[in-house]
């Protein structure tokens, strides 16, 4: 590929202030009859002025009927493009496309599709075109009359693990932030796809990411992975890491320490590892149970502000590197390098106090069911809400399976209370199924909202996404990652900005989330607070903010309500958790020890014990939440009562 340091080449989808110089002068060369059309980068070049025009529409010192001139210029360059790849041949095909600028690969491959280039090759050497091509095989099933015409052909490249394995992994155990498009070839059946996998797993090399999907991948009938498959590859997982034991790792940079310090919480940079120290005198100090659980909230901040989980996996930004390293197999949790550290976290925060409070000869197990038994009684008025807690010299597998049910019995008495006013311990008796996490109710009508609105996400996109050009400038360059940065940190007036993005940014002052005050852009604080929230969480919990812009997004359908004890970010938390009903990776620890399972180790179990308990702080944490909003709506009404 003998023009893959080129970087001259004019291409509209990466195109900076100044680079409308570049079109005239192609298009002045073009008129001229300067452009050497036997050249495949200059033909496509060519093409990408015409898509300049059809991406800018409006260019800073172009007057209107400049601009009109130079489009006029592109009209026939479509008709150009096509003589030139009605060109290829069977024989030249390959070097074409080895000639080929890398920021054109995506066009030519397009190209060939569309203008049925294909056809000019043989059957019997169609493989071997394809191999000299090097596409990958999305390249290669992406245009349905290509897969059609070469069915078998396509088949037989697949059945070779090079061009076979790695798509059949990817495409049907991995998940994909879009729907993919592609064609599979008839005659690339099941059997065959399955035939692929079992001869991985017996290969001499395996890639432990392939094995983890493989091992965490539901039955589906494009793909069945069956339990002997599963059973192979957590066995050749296992032995990959045993062989590669000098492989580096990135150790997590946290730790937790309590003692006898001047804050109640600290936090200390040692080494590059952020230590977080919390003052044993302070816990000692206050050991009434309302303050033990509240160090839940306000020690090791187990929510935020609207009493929302701060261990979930939600959007947040995503890294680009994330993207490239992370396992996302179908149906697993979608989870990322900051919700395993935070994850870790409240795990060995749990750990570290529940070891301080048995110091001070207190049970945690005595305040959770102090909690249900005593404190909704007294503060609420909610008789009968039993709950039945281990013993502290129970064994570890009895205190896990007396947690694991004491949750299942502390969201179905939740519901009950929910659906009829009261909790019937007799009518209890005769519940036998676990209600789903998701189903769990509110006492609150308007409890929760997530935005449903397209053009809603679009604007958080454009705002708040470093994916986003917005936030470049010829004056900062690429100092700021987007554009609420860019505006929050510097003076930028809207001629500043580079002109592919003025539409853009004319459209955001239309949504009123940015606005132009003495030539300078500024953005509406309510606006972007809310829509940063809904970017950030996904979710806003609404009796938290009482915000007469959500009340209108409301009315105005942009914005769903509902009514649940868990958003769905918890939910799915919780199920991940507990089941593996929902996720494909679920740790199922609440499945562990309902139902007759095999025993774990004692390790295992201790470190189950620990997240059974933090799932039920949660819980306490999120009930007396929704039981004091429920009082304040009583006495004061719903805000967001439409």
């Amino acid at each position: 590929m003998n023009d893959f340091e080129h970087k001259d080449y004019f291409n509209a989808r990466y195109c900076y202030r100044g680079d409308e110089q570049k079109v005239t002068a192609i298009l002045d060369s073009y008129v001229q009859n300067q452009i050497e059309l036997a050249d495949i980068n200059r033909v496509i070049e060519l093409y990408h002025t015409k898509l300049f025009f059809e991406k800018v529409t409006d260019i800073p010192d172009w007057s209107e009927e400049k601009y009109q001139r130079y489009k006029a210029k592109t009209l026939n360059l479509n008709t150009v493009v096509y003589e030139r790849f009605k060109q290829i041949t069977e024989e030249n095909v390959v070097d074409t496309f080895n000639n080929c600028y890398v920021g054109y690969w995506d066009d030519f491959i397009n190209f060939f599709y569309k203008f049925n280039i294909y056809k000019c090759i043989s059957k019997n050497r169609i493989c071997d075109v394809l191999k000299g091509l090097c596409w990958n095989t999305y390249h290669i099933l992406q245009d349905k009359s290509f897969v059609e015409y070469f069915d078998e052909e396509i088949t037989i490249l697949l059945e070779e693990q090079q061009y076979g394995l790695q798509f059949v992994v990817s495409y049907y155990l991995e998940e994909h932030d879009k729907k993919l498009q592609l064609y599979i070839p008839r005659h690339f059946t099941i059997e065959k796809r399955v035939k692929l996998i079992e001869d991985y797993l017996k290969s001499d090399y395996i890639n432990p990411n392939f094995m983890k999907l493989i091992l965490n991948a539901k039955h589906t009938k494009e793909l069945p992975i069956t339990p002997k498959m599963k059973k192979m590859a957590d066995k050749r997982n296992n032995e990959f890491w045993e062989n590669n034991k000098s492989a580096v790792f990135h150790d997590y940079g946290f730790g937790v320490t309590f003692g006898p310090f001047e804050n109640v919480k600290n936090v200390q940079i040692e080494n590059s590892k952020w230590i977080l120290e919390y003052d044993t005198g302070w816990i000692k100090d206050n050991t009434d149970y309302p303050t033990l659980l509240n160090n839940f909230i306000y020690l090791f901040e187990y929510i935020d502000s609207q009493a929302r989980f701060t261990c979930v996996s939600s959007h947040g930004e995503r890294h680009p590197l994330t993207e490239i390293f992370e396992v996302r197999g179908v149906g697993m949790y979608k989870k990322n390098v900051a919700f395993d550290m935070l994850e870790s976290l409240s795990d060995i925060q749990m750990r570290g106090y529940v070891e301080q409070l048995i110091k001070l000869d207190i049970n945690i197990e005595d305040i959770i069911k102090w909690f249900f038994e005593t404190y909704l009684l007294q503060e609420f008025d909610i008789k009968d809400y039993t709950c039945s807690m281990p013993n502290s010299a129970d064994s570890i597998l009895s205190k896990c399976k007396t947690l694991a049910s004491a949750i299942d019995g502390v969201l179905s008495k939740y519901k009950m209370l929910c659906d009829d006013g009261e909790i019937d311990l007799e009518l209890f008796k005769y519940i036998t199924d676990s209600p789903r996490i998701k189903d769990i109710p509110s006492r609150i009508k308007n409890k929760y909202c997530y935005v449903i609105n397209s053009e809603l996400i679009k604007e958080m996109n454009m705002l708040f996404s470093s994916q986003s050009m917005l936030g470049y400038t010829e004056k900062t360059k690429s100092k700021y990652d987007s554009l609420i940065k860019l505006i929050s940190n510097e003076d930028i007036k809207l001629s500043e900005c580079e002109p592919y993005n003025i539409t853009s940014l004319n459209w955001l002052i239309e949504k009123g989330s940015i606005y132009i005050e003495d030539n300078v852009i500024n953005y509406n604080e309510e606006r972007v607070f809310i829509l940063h929230e809904f970017y950030e969480k996904e979710v806003i919990s609404l009796q938290h903010i009482k915000s007469p812009l959500l009340k209108q997004m409301i009315k105005k359908g942009d914005i769903y309500v509902d009514d649940k004890l868990l958003s769905k970010t918890e939910y799915k938390y919780f199920d991940y958790i507990l089941n593996n009903s929902e996720f494909s990776d679920g740790k199922a620890i609440r499945n562990r020890y309902i139902h007759d399972s095999i025993v774990p180790d004692n390790n295992t179990m201790i470190a189950d014990y620990y997240t059974l308990l933090k799932i039920m702080i949660l819980l306490i944490i999120k009930i007396n939440d929704d039981c004091c909003i429920y009082d304040e709506i009583k006495e004061g009404g719903d805000y967001y009562e439409l």
